[in-house]
This record gives structure tokens, sequence and C-alpha cells, in this order.
């Protein structure tokens, strides 16, 4: 199994072949796992957007999913280590930063007509029990009241690292990046 990170064109026939034959390269990969994991869920909002607007149009333009996309594969690269605490003195157990913001495009992206565009953590993450500050940038669907989104992929990502995570975290700041329309990309 190699290591390497795939590239967005290898991840779409992936998908496209409905992940037959299955590729561990792909799927036992962290790194690609996750950026597969995205790439399904924008293609899925994509394809629920089309089927509501009875259109073949996309959500966005190519440039605007391959920025995402180019985010995503910056992201997903394991960056710093995060300390968990063990009973076992013997043990030395640790969660990466690239895991904790797959866990946060997975929460924002839960949110119906939002895409995480890219996410961060700011604070001291090798010190266990101190606070952190989460910033989370999206995408939203234009028709949709964004302050509530927001506050929903606040709370998403919240909940989701405190049920996964021993983090504790102090703040989680979501910023609209841009708002999009079907058949017309930004707006």
């Amino acid at each position: 199994m190699s290591d390497e990170t795939v590239t967005l064109e290898r991840l779409a026939d992936y998908l496209d072949s409905g992940r037959i034959p299955y590729d561990p390269s792909i799927e036992e990969v962290p790194e690609n796992a996750g950026q597969l994991a995205v790439l399904q869920r924008l293609r899925a909002l994509s394809s629920r957007l089309v089927a509501d607007e009875g259109t073949q149009e996309s959500l966005a333009d190519p440039s605007w999913f391959g920025g995402v996309m180019e985010r995503v594969r910056r992201e997903a690269r394991s960056g710093r280590d995060i300390p968990l605490v063990s009973s076992d003195l013997q043990s030395t157990l640790h969660l990466t930063e690239g895991a904790v913001r797959g866990l946060i495009r997975e929460a924002g992206d839960s949110v119906p007509g939002a895409v995480v565009i890219s996410c961060g953590l700011d604070g001291p993450l090798a010190e266990p029990g101190a606070p952190i500050h989460v910033e989370v940038t999206i995408s939203a669907l234009r028709g949709i009241f964004v302050p509530a989104m927001a506050d929903e992929v606040r709370e998403a990502v919240a909940t989701r690292l405190l049920a996964q995570t021993e983090l504790v975290v102090d703040s989680v700041d979501v910023i609209v990046g841009d708002v999009h329309q079907l058949g017309g990309g930004a707006a």
C-alpha cells in the first residue's frame, strides 16, 4: 500500500466506479480517504441541488471546486500531534491535527446548504486541557438564512469535537467565505 496522495482525477474516477475494485491506497491512507469523503459530500450536495432545481447546471464553477479540494488536500496532512490522556504509562497516544480537521469538515458539511472551504485550529494543541480556538470558513447556498446556517455549523463542529476528542474548545468562529447559487457560481 502506498502512502502517496492521489490526484483529484483518480479520486473522482474511483467514486465513479462505485469504489470497485477496492483500492487500499485510497481507502486505507487517511489523507486520501479524507479527500474521498469530502469529494463524495460535495458531489452529494451538488446532486441534491440539481435535483431540487430540475436543471443540469452545477453548484459552482470548476475553479471554486478545485480550490476547495486543494484546501482539503493541504489540511488533510497530519500536522501537529495532539496528545491524548492514557492510563497506561507505557503508551503514548495522540490524535493528529489533520484528523481533527477531518472531523470539523464532516460536521460542517453535514449542515444543509453549507460546504466547509477551510478550517483551522489555534492554540496550544500539545498541552492537554488548554483551550483552543476553531475557525471554519464555509460556502453557503443562496436562499438559506445564512446566520442560522452559521449557528448550525458552529454547533455541529463544537458537538463533534466534544464527542470525539479531548480538546477543550473555547470558541468556534464561522466565516462565510462566499455564497453560491445554482448555475451562477459565487454571488
